[in-house]
C-alpha cells in the first residue's frame, strides 16, 4: 500500500497570488509539509520576477511539537497580517471530533509568526476586518446552532453573539462572499436554506458592553424566507448578487413545500434589494443535470456542472453576455474541483482534476482563450494511466438507467470472471466520483476491476435522482445496486465467487440491505462505520444528528409509513432473510469508538445479529478454504480511539499517524484473502 504512493516526480508547488503576496505549500528536505508565502515586490515588466525571501507560516511538526496540536485548516487574513489554524489537541482520543481550537497567530514584518490567542470549541470560522472573526460552535448533538464574533487580541468571554438557530433540524454556517463585501449566514437543513447577509464593514463590538451577549448586535438582511424543498446560495460582485438555487421560477400561494424536486439554475439581484421579486434569472441546466458549484471573476462566471453523470465546466464572459465549455482532461472521466481562485480582477483560473489512475492535479485556464496554459501533475510510479480503461456504461433497472463506471487493465478487459470490487454509497445527494483512490491501486495491479454504482440518492443525474433514492425512495438505492451486480454477472464479467462489495457510511447501509436481500451475488464484503441500525437511530431524538436526518430519512417517531419504509431495507432488521439464503459472502465491519456520526454499537449489535443467524464460521477458524461458500467469515474490527472520517486519502506524505495505510491494507488483505 505505501508503495502506491510513490510518484515518478513531484511538480513545483501551485503558488496562489492573493494581493501582494503568493501563497503555497512545499515539502522541506525531510518530508514534512510546509505553509509558506512571498511578497511580489513589483509587477512592472521589468522586475515582476523579483520576490521577496520565503516566510514559513506553518510548520506542522512545529505547531505539534510546540503547541500540542494537530493541524487541520488554515486561513490567512484579509490583510495578510494574521494566520488562522483550525487544530485538534495531539493525543487526544476526542481528535476525531468534530470541534476543534482555533490557534490565532499574527504575521510579523520580520518574517516569523507569533502566537497570540487560543479560541476553544470552534467548529468553522471566516475573517472580519479590522482585527476581527467569526466563528460557529456545535451543541451536544453535532449542530451548529450559534454564530459569534470575536476581536483578535479580546478574551474569548467578550464574543457577541451574532445568530443563534434554535430549530433543532437546522445547520449555520458563516462565509464570506468573493469581493469581501459581505458576510454570509447560511441556516441549512438537507432539503431547506435561509440566507443572511450583513456588511463586512460592521464593527460588531460598536455596539457597546451591554451588547456582548446580544443575539443581534449586526443588522442582518434575509434574502429569501425558507422555503422546504427550496435551498439558495450567494456570492456578491459588482453590484449584485449572483444566487445558485432550485426555487421555483415564480413564487406560489402556498411557500410550505415545492411539489417537486427542481433543478439548480443560476440567478442575479441587485445588491440594494436582493430579494426574491427581483431575481433574473441567468442560466438554467436540464433536469438529469446539476449545477455544482459557481465561482465569480470581474469579468467572467465560471460553473462546474454535472452533464448526464459527466463534469464539465462553462464560462459566463459577463462583457459579450455568453457562454463557452473548457476542455477536460481524460476524456471527462474525472472529478472536477475549482482550486483556489482568490483573485476577482483575473482571466485565469485553476481547476483540479482526479481520475481513477491519476493522481489528484492542477491546471490553469485561460477564459478569454478556453485554452490550459500550465498544469501541476505527477504520475503513480506504479501505475501506467495509459494501460486502463475508464468507461461508463448504463445498467437497466426496470425503466431507470443506472450509471455503472468500470475500470480495468486495457489487457484484462475480454477476460472472464474478473476479480471485480463494487462500490456505492448514494446518499445525501453526494456523487460517488471516479476519482483517484490510493487504496484501489494494489487492486488495479493485481488485474481487479473497480465499479461505481451511481445508485439513486446520489446526484450524479441531477435532483431527482437525489430524490429517487432517499426517505421513502431508500429502496431504489439498493435495488440500483443490486442490478449492477446483476449485470456484472450477466455479461461474465465477473462470478459470485468474486464479485466483492463495499460501502462507507451511508453507503454501507446499502451494501447491508443489498446483502439481505442477495447475498449469493457476492463473495466478500466489506463496511466501514456502517450505517445498518436507521430505525433505531431516527427513532431516538436523543442521538446526535437524529433531528438534522429527518430530511434524509424520514421521521420513524410521527409517520407510520416512514417508519414502514425504513423497516422494508433496514439491515439490522432484516438480517432473518439470511435464513433463506443458500450462501452469504465474507464480511468485514469497521466501526469507530468515537464517531459520533454513527455510534459504534450501531455495527457492533448489527455484526451480532448476524452471527447469531448461525451462517458465519468463527473468527479463530483455522484453514478457511476460501474458495468455499461453506468458510464465510464475519470480522469486527472497532478501533476505539477513531471516530468517524479517514484523512485525505490523496495526500503524498508516506506517514501513517492516523492508521489510514494500514486501515486500507487490512481491508485489501481480506479482499484478496477472499475473492483471489
Amino acid at each position: 500500500m505505501s508503495k502506491a504512493m510513490e510518484v515518478d516526480s513531484i511538480p513545483p508547488p501551485v503558488e496562489t497570488r492573493s494581493g501582494d503576496f503568493v501563497y503555497y505549500v512545499r515539502q522541506n528536505n525531510n518530508g514534512s509539509t510546509l505553509y509558506c508565502r512571498r511578497s511580489v515586490v513589483s509587477t512592472s515588466v521589468s522586475t515582476r520576477n523579483a520576490t521577496a525571501r520565503e516566510q514559513i507560516l506553518i510548520n506542522p511538526e512545529k505547531l505539534a511539537k510546540d503547541y500540542g496540536y494537530t493541524l487541520r485548516h488554515l486561513v490567512i487574513s484579509d490583510d495578510h497580517c494574521h494566520i488562522g489554524c483550525l487544530a485538534a489537541k495531539s493525543g487526544d482520543a476526542s481528535k476525531s471530533t468534530e470541534m476543534s481550537s482555533l490557534l490565532i497567530f499574527s504575521l510579523e514584518d520580520s518574517g516569523k509568526t507569533k502566537h497570540l490567542e487560543t479560541l476553544e470549541s470552534v467548529f468553522n470560522f471566516v475573517f472580519g476586518l479590522d482585527g476581527s472573526l467569526f466563528y460557529s460552535v456545535l451543541n451536544d448533538k453535532l449542530r451548529a446552532f450559534k454564530i459569534f464574533g470575536h476581536r483578535i487580541g479580546r478574551p474569548q468571554y467578550e464574543r457577541a453573539c451574532i445568530f443563534t438557530e434554535d430549530n433543532e433540524e437546522l445547520f449555520v454556517d458563516i462565509t464570506r462572499t468573493k469581493d469581501k463585501r459581505f458576510h454570509i449566514i447560511n441556516s441549512s437543513a438537507l432539503d431547506s436554506s435561509e440566507v443572511y447577509i450583513f456588511d463586512s464593514k460592521h464593527k460588531f463590538w460598536s455596539a457597546g458592553a451591554d451588547h456582548k451577549q446580544s443575539n443581534a448586535p449586526i443588522p442582518l438582511t434575509l434574502v429569501r424566507p425558507r422555503q422546504k424543498g427550496v435551498e439558495y446560495f450567494v456570492d456578491h460582485h459588482n453590484g449584485e448578487f449572483a444566487i445558485l438555487t432550485n426555487s421555483p421560477r415564480a413564487e406560489s400561494a402556498d411557500k410550505k413545500q415545492t411539489a417537486s424536486p427542481l433543478p439548480f439554475r443560476l440567478v442575479r439581484a441587485p445588491t440594494l434589494n436582493p430579494t426574491f421579486e427581483n431575481w433574473t434569472e441567468l442560466l438554467s441546466v436540464a433536469d438529469d443535470e446539476r449545477i455544482e458549484d459557481v465561482e465569480i471573476f470581474k469579468d467572467y462566471i465560471m460553473i462546474t456542472i454535472k452533464r448526464k453523470g459527466r463534469p464539465a465546466v462553462l464560462i459566463y464572459d459577463k462583457n459579450n453576455q455568453s457562454f463557452s465549455e473548457l476542455p477536460l482532461p481524460y476524456g471527462g472521466c474525472c472529478t472536477v474541483r475549482p482550486d483556489s481562485n482568490p483573485q476577482l480582477d483575473t482571466s485565469s483560473v485553476r481547476l483540479r482534476f482526479s481520475s481513477p489512475v491519476h493522481l489528484d492535479s492542477v491546471a490553469k485556464y485561460d477564459m478569454r482563450t478556453m485554452r490550459q496554459t500550465r498544469s501541476w501533475a505527477s504520475t503513480p510510479l506504479h501505475i501506467d494511466p495509459s494501460q486502463y480503461s475508464i468507461q461508463r456504461v448504463d445498467v437497466r433497472n426496470g425503466n431507470t438507467n443506472v450509471p455503472l463506471t468500470l475500470v480495468c487493465q486495457k489487457s484484462n478487459m475480454r477476460a472472464k470472471g474478473k476479480p471485480t470490487l463494487l462500490r456505492v454509497y448514494g446518499a445525501y445527494g453526494v456523487s460517488l466520483e471516479p476519482e483517484f483512490r490510493l487504496e484501489d491501486v494494489p487492486l488495479l495491479l493485481r488485474g481487479w476491476t473497480i465499479a461505481l454504482a451511481h445508485v439513486r440518492g446520489g446526484s450524479e443525474l441531477g435532483r431527482e435522482w437525489y430524490f429517487g433514492g432517499k426517505g421513502k425512495n431508500k429502496i431504489n438505492s439498493v435495488h440500483d445496486l443490486l442490478a449492477c451486480a446483476r449485470f456484472l454477472l450477466d455479461r461474465e464479467w465477473t462470478t459470485c465467487e468474486r464479485l466483492a462489495i463495499s460501502g462507507v457510511s451511508a453507503g454501507g447501509l446499502v451494501v447491508g440491505a443489498a446483502l439481505n436481500m442477495s447475498p449469493e451475488y457476492f463473495r466478500a464484503a466489506t463496511l466501514h462505520v456502517p450505517f445498518v441500525d436507521p430505525l433505531s437511530a431516527m427513532l431516538d431524538p436523543k442521538l446526535p444528528l437524529t433531528s438534522v436526518e429527518v430530511a434524509e430519512w424520514g421521521d420513524p417517531l410521527t409517520s407510520q409509513s416512514d417508519f414502514e419504509a425504513i423497516r422494508q431495507y433496514a439491515p439490522y432488521d432484516n438480517t432473518q432473510l439470511l435464513q433463506k439464503a443458500k450462501h452469504v459472502p465474507s464480511v468485514l465491519v469497521t466501526a469507530g469508538g468515537q464517531d459520533k456520526r454513527v455510534s459504534v454499537w450501531q455495527p457492533a449489535k448489527w455484526v451480532a445479529r448476524m452471527r447469531d443467524s448461525g451462517r458465519f464460521v468463527p473468527n479463530s477458524h483455522s484453514g478457511l478454504q476460501t474458495d468455499s461458500r461453506s468458510g464465510s467469515r464475519l470480522l469486527f474490527y472497532p478501533k476505539m480511539n477513531e471516530g468517524h472520517f479517514h484523512a485525505n486519502s490523496n495526500r503524498s506524505d508516506s506517514n501513517d499517524e492516523d492508521g489510514f495505510i494500514s486501515a486500507h491494507a487490512f481491508r485489501n488483505a481480506f479482499l484478496i484473502d477472499e475473492v483471489e
